[in-house]
Parts: structure tokens; sequence; C-alpha cells
């Protein structure tokens, strides 16, 4: 174990990567519902964390990209779902 800031620039560190996982599923899933609310409130957040979090990149960017998206798509809850689960994609497999 060591820190998780170092090695590979495209890494996420677990814990940011857990964090960003569950806002970007809490996200979709209340959009899908009609809350709007809170999807914002955690794609808000969801963006906030990758923007204090990951080390600036491409990455960060399409995940803050898509956060905004997501959040511009409100109040259209299926199309904002579709963009934090394709957000939730942009993050590299374990």
């Amino acid at each position: 174990m060591g820190d998780d800031r170092g090695g590979d620039p495209d890494e996420i560190p677990h814990d940011v990567r857990a964090g960003l996982e569950q806002l970007l599923a809490a996200a979709a899933s209340a959009a899908a519902d009609g809350d709007a609310a809170t999807a914002r409130a955690a794609l808000d957040t969801a963006e906030t964390v990758a923007t204090n979090k990951l080390q600036p990149g491409e990455r960060r960017d399409r995940i803050r990209w898509g956060c905004a998206a997501a959040i511009d798509a409100l109040p259209n809850g299926n199309l904002a779902a579709a963009y934090a689960d394709a957000t939730a994609a942009q993050m590299p497999e374990r």
C-alpha cells in the first residue's frame, strides 16, 4: 500500500472511485425517478470531487463535463440519467 496520489495519472484512488461511482449511481437513479433536486445535488458533488481529487487531464475533464451535461439535461430525467451513466463509464476498469 502506498500513497494514492503516485503512479499512473489515469489511476483513480480507490476511495475517490468509490465516491464517484456512488454519487453518479445515485444521480442516475434520482434523475430516472424524477427527483431532479437529488440528482442535481449528487451531480454537483461528483463534479466537485472530480475537480478536487482527480489529477488534471482528459479523464478529469470528461467526468466534470459529463456531470455538467447531466445537470443541463435536467429536468429530462432519462437524458440526465444517461449522461450520469456515461460519465461513470469514464472511470478506468479496476
